[in-house]
């Protein structure tokens, strides 16, 4: 037999064709958003599919995805596979129900990564609604952004009666501003 000699080094140690595949990133997809109208049959199967088209070229999901809304509101919802129809099942008419979803509603989907969707949803006006706090989280409080208009100062619950203004606090803390939702003493500075 022959000695062969290359030039070619080898990169280091050999893996297999499945731990290969298992290291390439996914590739993005090529849809990531979708809209939905409800349908009375939607409310009485308690399921919503997921349109053909996304299912064909929007991201690979996993058994369960997550639905959040604009507020913060999240739902574990479980995947339905009937063929290549996925459906919203486990969990959707809990989301539904607590959305007051209803003939007509119609529900704008974006897939964020991770299976997680945020869902922003429209009544039959084609206003968006006003969404329900998260049940699940009983320590909510209201976050406002620095350059966000609303409580500009609010009332010290000490029996002194002080008023904090908003700005001058922003410019000594240099954080977010924690407004509790439930406080009754409450002043708006001019």
């Amino acid at each position: 037999m022959r000695n062969m000699h290359t030039n070619r080094r080898s990169p280091g140690p050999i893996t297999s064709a499945a731990t290969q595949r298992r290291l390439k990133p996914e590739p993005e997809p090529t849809v990531k958003k979708f809209i939905k109208i409800i349908l009375l049959s939607t409310i009485i199967e308690k399921m919503m599919k997921v349109p053909a088209r996304f299912v064909r070229f929007g991201p690979k999901l996993t058994d369960n995805v997550t639905l959040q809304t604009p507020v913060g509101f999240k739902r574990s919802i479980r995947i339905k596979r009937i063929g290549d129809e996925v459906w919203f099942e486990k969990g959707w008419s809990e989301f539904a129900e607590a959305h007051s979803l209803s003939d007509g509603h119609f529900l704008f989907f974006h897939y964020e990564g991770d299976s997680c969707f945020r869902v922003v949803i429209f009544d039959v006006s084609a206003s968006e609604i006003e969404y329900p706090l998260d049940d699940n989280d009983d320590n909510r409080e209201e976050v406002m952004d620095d350059d966000e208009q609303g409580f500009t100062g609010f009332e010290s619950s000490d029996d002194d009666g002080e008023v904090v203004d908003m700005d001058e606090l922003l410019k000594k803390k240099k954080k977010k501003p924690r407004v509790n939702i439930k406080s009754e003493n409450v002043i708006i500075l001019d």
